[in-house]
């Protein structure tokens, strides 16, 4: 069905693909997921190699992989949100100093997936946020952009788990302009952006723990609503709530 090949209009494709998953709010009423407990998986009657492994709680990687997790409640803003925090939570996770490639794999190293932030006036530090609070990251020039200001409350009402929004000291959204993916790798680019979206989401969750900030990933978000708010003529891939 979703055969790429001898398409002049690729970008068509990927956002038809894109639609068949989304989010609306018209929908998320009827939609019910019932809880399924995860089937433990056994080991048949393999070989087994014993992988009994104790995390060295002194070394401060393997502690902040052993205590990574998603929030599952609200934001308790221990950390103050300013833009010295927000330039050490950039680099580290998504710029990489004065390097050539950035902290992150991406195909071909196109870079297709862009970086918003989206922060809660009433949260963070007032100078961060003095020119708008709606940002797009430069990772070639290490700059946020300032591109407009969006009350808190307008924001959140893209995401559908309420008491996390209203929380949170700001979000990240991972997006991608359809109509410039297709340039390199034509059929495959679509499934790259989710691939390079999934990079930056694995560095998101680790640099916020190792900073003090508690941090979830999403899927439960209206992407229309969202791509409108980045405008940029962005698709939204992969949004986090952060605080």
């Amino acid at each position: 069905m979703w055969n790429f090949k001898g398409e002049r209009n690729i970008e068509k494709k990927f956002m038809d693909y894109h639609m068949m998953s989304i989010n609306e709010p018209e929908f998320t009423n009827t939609q019910v997921y019932a809880h399924r407990p995860r089937e433990l998986q056994g080991n048949g009657n393999y070989p087994l190699i014993d992988l009994d492994y104790t995390v060295d709680q002194e070394n401060l990687f393997e502690r902040i992989l052993g205590t990574r997790y998603s929030a599952r409640e609200p934001f308790k803003a221990k950390v103050k949100v300013d833009r010295k925090l927000m330039a050490q939570f950039a680099q580290l996770a998504m710029i990489g100093g004065d390097r050539e490639s950035r902290t992150y794999p991406s195909g071909g190293a196109q870079y297709y997936v862009n970086i918003y932030f989206l922060f809660n006036e009433q949260l963070v530090d007032i100078d961060l946020i003095e020119q708008g609070n709606i940002m797009r990251l430069n990772s070639d020039t290490q700059k946020l952009l300032v591109k407009q200001y969006q009350p808190w409350n307008e924001i959140s009402n893209v995401f559908i788990q309420k008491y996390l929004a209203n929380t949170a000291q700001f979000a990240i959204a991972l997006s991608c302009d359809m109509s410039e993916i297709s340039g390199k790798y034509t059929d495959i680019s679509y499934k790259l952006v989710q691939q390079e979206a999934g990079h930056i989401g694995q560095n998101i969750q680790l640099v916020a723990n190792y900073l003090g900030l508690e941090s979830v990933p999403l899927g439960g978000f209206y992407d229309i609503e969202l791509s409108r708010l980045l405008r940029d003529n962005q698709t939204s891939l992969y949004a986090f709530l952060l605080g």
